[in-house]
């Protein structure tokens, strides 16, 4: 890695924590793209060119959360495409994506979850979730495009997980821990 890379990497990752200091503090939306610049020693002119809008300084991971989902369900040993069989993927994922109160994902879940401005950002990352987990069942199937099992069993899982991300802003609990529970609850709920 240049120097250069280095030292693009460093700064977004100031304007990252400058950015989820300040919405926690004053909240999302009483945040101006200013304050976060200021916060990071940086100009609003360079803030743009990390970010296209404060919005997403917090979905910034989102290729790379999708990238481990998908990883983690691609190797899961359970080689079925049913949701029980994604369970063990997902609550990895939820674990390590938001493993304790204290951490910046925790941090950043709870803002995300409680912060109605970012609800339609938060419902395309779960979509976009959604439809790669489906399309890894669709390639371990060997098929081109997912067929309504896999879609179904993909929604089901993914909803375990945002379901545990909503309980888990209001109880403070183990995200991995509430994701295995919803997990349990889907289980239950098809006797």
């Amino acid at each position: 890695m240049t120097l250069r890379e280095r030292n693009r990497l460093r700064t977004a990752a100031d304007v990252e924590a400058a950015a989820l200091e300040l919405f926690e503090r004053h909240g999302y939306d009483h945040t101006t793209v200013e304050q976060i610049a200021v916060r990071a020693g940086i100009s609003s002119a360079t803030f743009f060119r990390y970010f296209r809008a404060k919005e997403d300084v917090l979905f910034s991971g989102e290729d790379a959360s999708a990238g481990a989902l998908v990883a983690l369900v691609a190797q899961r040993r359970d080689r079925r495409r049913t949701v029980a069989a994604l369970a063990e993927p997902v609550c990895r994922f939820a674990h390590g994506s938001v493993a304790g109160p204290a951490t910046s994902g925790q941090r950043l879940t709870h803002l995300v979850m409680t912060t109605p401005a970012l609800e339609s950002r938060s419902l395309r990352l779960r979509l976009r979730w959604e439809r790669e987990v489906a399309a890894q069942l669709a390639r371990e199937a060997g098929t081109g495009r997912p067929d309504l099992g896999q879609t179904l069993a993909a929604a089901i899982a993914v909803s375990c997980l945002t379901s545990a991300l909503r309980a888990g802003h209001h109880s403070g609990g183990s995200i991995a821990h509430l994701t295995r529970r919803a997990f349990a609850h889907c289980a239950d709920l098809t006797r």
